[in-house]
């Protein structure tokens, strides 16, 4: 499903990803901010199309450009026997090694809820031992 939203002059261009990480202070009392933050939090999302409609911003030097956008899977880390299933009641992985190589994908910033397994990606190497799986998942539409 493609999203209209507005983003940074110097990121508006077709195939650059992102991940959205919220509204700031900033922008607060911005007449655009229901357009720049429609968006989830801590989700990836490509430029798909770039439009020629550009807006001053008091956040981006250069202003910003209105873009269509998809929202991708996020790739995160759950446990083996949550990866058979097609769907997981997402909750991160309880750990604090945050130098982890594969800290981002057991602790991601995304909501706590029920998602879509899209593809079980193989195996993960954890320090600790924990028996994991590195999988794309997705709303359930």
């Amino acid at each position: 499903m493609v999203l209209i939203t507005l983003v940074g002059k110097k990121l508006a261009q077709e195939g650059n990803e992102f991940v959205y990480l919220g509204i700031t202070q900033k922008c607060k009392n911005c007449r655009l901010k229901t357009v720049c933050s429609n968006l989830q939090e801590g989700r990836v999302y490509k430029v798909v199309k770039v439009r020629d409609k550009s807006h001053s911003c008091s956040l981006h030097e250069d202003g910003v450009v209105v873009v269509e956008v998809e929202k991708l899977p996020a790739e995160v880390n759950i446990k083996e026997k949550e990866a058979e299933a097609t769907a997981v009641a997402y909750r991160p992985i309880k750990c604090n090694k945050v130098l982890c190589k594969e800290h981002e994908s057991c602790v991601p910033n995304i909501k706590e809820k029920e998602y879509k397994i899209v593809e079980v990606i193989g195996d993960v190497e954890c320090p600790k031992g924990y028996k994991l799986k590195k999988v794309l998942i997705d709303d359930i539409k």
